[in-house]
């Protein structure tokens, strides 16, 4: 527990002046309107776009050359008009496609989940540039190889484990833990404390743009072009935002605030590093700031448990319950992200302008919209129940933006990108454990409740929405405290 009275006042008001001198600081920096919404809109929409096709192309060339099958036969699978023959080749295929799915998962979560606990403390002494550089990069390489392999498989029988290779430059690149590090590290630097949540919203919301474009033209794409072409679009669409950052995104932390060293890359694979970031985030604070830190990084953890185990059966209980097939939830998809974003941006700043709310707040709304969206899944009977859910909960998008506006003002400018980096660890972690744990629940509660998981979806991000009251509890209790004293 944290006390404020454990902490000397001089401590306290030297720390006070060096946020004050940072806010200063950040306050002198003059940035256009748009920061990084452009080039997280490109690559989100490069992750949708190619995220169907991909998984496609994995069975076509599992059908073609690990069983040896010819490709007028393949082409079939995965279509209206499957055969007996075909529904049973679809059988044998699709468990070895899920192998190596599974095992590309693996190789773009585990290894940027270690590497972004080096990433954050490194982008505090180094600048916040060269890790988005870098992630777009290793994007870019991904997609480019992936569009590569596809296009020479429409000549040569190539083996379909050579795509999870192709991930290799994404996972070495820090992925999408570092990505989302280095995204919001960058927005806490370059806004103040009054406008920083309002621009991460709308930082999410680009990224719900992106994730919309991709899902909508997708199969557009593919059915005008081919596999090769969509991912070549992947890949070009990545290359503009690396671009766009490279030539028009300013380094935000000022080059008088940057350490200097000779080799860079070295200093990133320190241990040390990590023993810093572990440091930073146990360590004492005043104020409660230490525990609230913490409930805010286990609602964002939470968070992604529930977000990435019911992404994982979800679909299955759609073709089981309602007869959905992939066109039907493309559209259910679809209007759920419109209504995000919708909610990311018009709502989040009529509510605020209505009600002035905090953005712990906030943050406990946006989870208590999620889970009772949760529940109108899990209770719906008819397919416009769920509808009505995404029109009902058309704000739950602002949690995640939200939570991490409240670390970002809670502590201390040079320690953001430490927290922030254990923060997606921890997101990325917890996928290890909620895809196996929903799936049992799925399958064990399928022949007479097959929308139960849904339930502990709603429970869990119930248990968001009540740690982001604590949270709001404590910062209540030291403004409390700081009142009282100064009167």
């Amino acid at each position: 527990m944290d006390y404020s009275e454990s902490t000397p006042v001089v401590d306290i008001a030297t720390e006070r002046t060096a946020e004050a001198s940072q806010q200063d600081r950040t306050q002198a920096r003059q940035y256009r309107y748009f920061i990084l919404e452009p080039a997280a809109l490109l690559i989100f929409f490069a992750w949708n776009v190619s995220a169907a096709v991909f998984a496609n192309q994995i069975v076509f060339q599992t059908c073609t050359a690990a069983f040896g099958k010819n490709e007028s036969l393949c082409r079939q699978l995965g279509t209206d008009n499957e055969t007996a023959e075909i529904e049973e080749l679809e059988k044998d295929v699709q468990p070895y496609s899920a192998n190596i799915l599974m095992a590309k998962s693996l190789v773009e979560s585990i290894v940027p989940a270690l590497s972004s606990m080096f990433i954050g403390p490194w982008s505090d002494r180094y600048g916040r540039k060269p890790v988005l550089v870098a992630c777009f990069t290793g994007a870019f390489f991904t997609y480019a190889i992936v569009a590569l392999i596809s296009f020479l498989s429409m000549y040569y029988t190539i083996n379909p484990w050579y795509y999870v290779l192709a991930s290799i430059p994404t996972a070495l690149s820090g992925g999408t833990c570092a990505l989302i590090t280095g995204i919001f590290c960058y927005i806490a630097d370059v806004t103040t404390e009054k406008n920083r949540a309002t621009k991460m919203a709308i930082v999410e919301a680009a990224v719900f743009t992106g994730l919309l474009t991709g899902t909508l033209s997708s199969s557009f794409i593919l059915r005008w072009l081919d596999g090769a072409a969509v991912f070549a679009i992947a890949a070009v669409a990545v290359l503009l935002g690396l671009l766009y950052i490279i030539f028009y995104i300013e380094e935000s932390i000022k080059p008088n605030e940057l350490s200097e060293t000779n080799n860079k890359l070295r200093e990133l694979f320190r241990l040390d590093l990590v023993g810093e970031l572990l440091q930073t985030c146990f360590k004492r604070r005043p104020n409660y700031d230490r525990l609230i830190i913490w409930l805010v990084i286990c609602a964002l953890g939470a968070n992604i448990f529930a977000m990435d185990g019911n992404q994982t059966v979800f679909l299955l209980f759609l073709r089981e319950r309602f007869g959905w097939s992939v066109k039907d939830y493309s559209y259910y998809d679809a209007t759920a992200i419109i209504f995000m974003i919708f909610g990311n941006t018009a709502g989040l700043y009529a509510i605020r302008k209505l009600f002035n709310l905090s953005v712990t707040i906030l943050a406990a709304l946006g989870f208590c919209f999620y889970a009772i969206s949760s529940t109108f899944h899990g209770l719906a009977s008819e397919p416009w129940h769920l509808y009505v859910g995404v029109a009902v909960c058309f704000m739950k998008g602002i949690a995640g933006p939200m939570s991490r506006a409240v670390i970002s003002n809670t502590a201390p400018a040079n320690d953001i990108g430490k927290i922030f980096s254990l923060t997606t660890s921890v997101e990325s972690i917890t996928p290890l454990f909620s895809a196996p744990l929903y799936t049992f629940v799925y399958k064990s509660t399928l022949s007479w409740y097959p929308g139960a998981f849904n339930l502990i979806t709603a429970t869990v991000y119930f248990t968001c929405a009540c740690l982001m009251i604590f949270v709001k509890i404590f910062q209540s209790m030291y403004q409390t405290t700081t009142y009282t004293s100064i009167n």
